[in-house]
């Protein structure tokens, strides 16, 4: 996988084709989940608490859950979004998508929460969706760095234990380069670290390899000065986290 990203351990042992499909996976899924996210609706406990999921486990797939979850995933104004899990790739995950309503979420690999979407009437779901997911086994998840990495930190997600950095020669197609503020720490791993760094002016960072801390967690070496511009024009890293 990785190309895409300088991470060159993986690159002597994975294929370009890998690094596309899983840049792919990563967008598809970031997409879909920023879509869940943003929604301010207000969906109370009690009206959260009504809500039954239908379940297709990896075990002991069923049929009528996963071509559901399929239509769910793919069904909304949305759609335009490439179509990246097939129906065979579902019926190997465990499926929970919302009785009567085009929502849901999976676990992939067991432990992997991915398809986090709404293309229901429903609004308000974040909370909801992550609290089950979390009970039902998920452990963790990617992302492209920006608004989730707030978001799923605030779920328990602090330990970013891998990031793949930006390369453009492999910027996914359709990208829609989203500036993010690489020094807010609601949207960014790097932003502590960069603080010490920022002085009065964010874009006069070093313009050199340092060694930083993403979120106080994981050592990696970045140039400050072209991290904040790759991030300035919407070129942000991929960031895999675990719960803490």
């Amino acid at each position: 996988m990785k190309l895409l990203f300088e991470n060159w351990r993986r690159y002597l042992t994975e294929s370009k084709k890998d690094v596309a499909d899983k840049i792919k996976e990563v967008k598809f899924n970031s997409a879909l989940a920023l879509s869940v996210f943003r929604d301010k609706g207000t969906l109370t406990e009690a009206e959260a608490n009504t809500l039954e999921f239908e379940t297709s486990l990896a075990e002991n797939p069923n049929e009528e859950v996963v071509k559901g979850f399929y239509i769910s995933l793919y069904g909304g104004p949305r759609a335009g979004f490439l179509t990246y899990y097939s129906l065979d790739e579902l019926r190997m995950m465990d499926l929970h998508k919302l009785k009567g309503h085009n929502a849901g979420f999976a676990i992939k690999d067991g432990d992997d929460i991915v398809s986090v979407h709404n293309n229901s009437a429903l609004s308000g779901l974040a909370n909801k969706f992550m609290n089950v997911a979390k009970e039902v086994g998920g452990m963790r998840l990617d992302h492209f760095d920006g608004f989730l990495s707030g978001l799923y930190r605030k779920h328990g997600f602090t330990n970013v234990y891998e990031i793949y950095q930006w390369d453009e020669q492999y910027a996914p197609k359709e990208w829609n380069f989203e500036k993010v503020n690489v020094m807010d720490p609601s949207t960014s791993v790097y932003a502590e670290a960069l603080a010490k760094h920022a002085y009065e002016d964010p874009s006069a960072l070093p313009n050199d390899l340092v060694n930083v801390q993403a979120e106080g967690s994981l050592d990696l070496k970045i140039n400050p000065n072209l991290k904040y511009n790759s991030y300035r024009y919407g070129r942000p890293d991929v960031i895999m986290r675990k719960l803490n």
